[in-house]
């Protein structure tokens, strides 16, 4: 299977993230995604992060279960069909959360699992893909795409996620209700927590940000927890989604918390 457009490889960037409940019945279901950075240090070293909300990551002391799909012996592609299942009781100890406690953003170093050599197939977001927010041609109205598994809702069969489109719904460059975040209109369920959001900025694919929350029919804003049914309440098609310079943020302070460890 060749994975020449991005449209196709955006499908492999992402995981689906399980965290059991502590009573052992049921699990809930969240969407974290694969991004590459260096280290930018003297032996060019890179760290390898799975990042999502902090409310998907749950409890960093409970287990936390990660589905990646298989690569080929060859290595030329995935091995579509297959996957390769990490359980981790404790990923504390590479799990990091954004500096503001408000931010609703988190990570975990999964280097030491998808490093290369790994039988691990993924295609990555890096960071020249974040959006800044300067861009003229970041706009209302322009069309976003975000991957994920709403309501746990996957192509169970051959691991991949789904692919799902809306348009910005606020000015992008305003800070939506005063912090770092914008609208989309777009349905936006539980399990769709920690998805990319992307926007065709210049004539590329450009990561805009990462979906948090849910507007529900009353007014509230509320944040989608992954697992978590809204009853009765009414989506009403409005997504709020967290800028990718908040995620670049993260991206740095990792990278400093890492450099410090080595």
């Amino acid at each position: 299977m060749k994975l020449d457009k991005f449209q196709e490889q955006v499908f492999f960037s992402t995981v689906r993230i399980t965290i059991p409940s502590q009573s052992g019945s049921g699990s809930s279901i969240g969407t974290g995604f694969i991004l590459v950075t260096p280290l930018n240090d003297t032996e060019n070293r890179s760290v390898i992060l799975l990042i999502s909300n902090r409310h998907v990551f749950g409890d960093s002391t409970e287990k936390i279960i990660l589905n990646f799909h298989k690569k080929r012996t060859d290595g030329s592609g995935p091995e579509l069909g297959q996957t390769i299942t990490f359980f981790n009781d404790r990923f504390k100890e590479a799990y990091y959360v954004h500096p503001d406690p408000e931010i609703d953003l988190a990570c975990t170093n999964i280097s030491a699992i998808a490093q290369e050599g790994s039988n691990i197939f993924y295609k990555n977001v890096f960071p020249g893909m974040l959006s800044d927010f300067s861009e003229e041609d970041l706009l209302p109205g322009t069309d976003v795409w975000f991957i994920g598994y709403p309501e746990d809702r996957f192509d169970t069969v051959h691991n991949l996620p789904i692919l799902r489109k809306g348009y910005i719904a606020s000015i992008p460059k305003v800070d939506f209700n005063a912090k770092k975040q914008f609208v989309i209109d777009a349905q936006v369920f539980p399990g769709s927590s920690g998805s990319p959001v992307f926007n065709i900025i210049g004539g590329n694919f450009k990561l805009i940000g990462v979906i948090s929350q849910t507007m529900i029919r009353h007014g509230q804003l509320q944040a989608v927890p992954t697992g978590v049914s809204l009853g009765v309440e009414q989506i009403l098609g409005l997504g709020i989604v967290i800028k990718a310079t908040v995620v670049k943020e993260l991206i740095d302070y990792v990278v400093n918390k890492v450099k410090l460890m080595l």
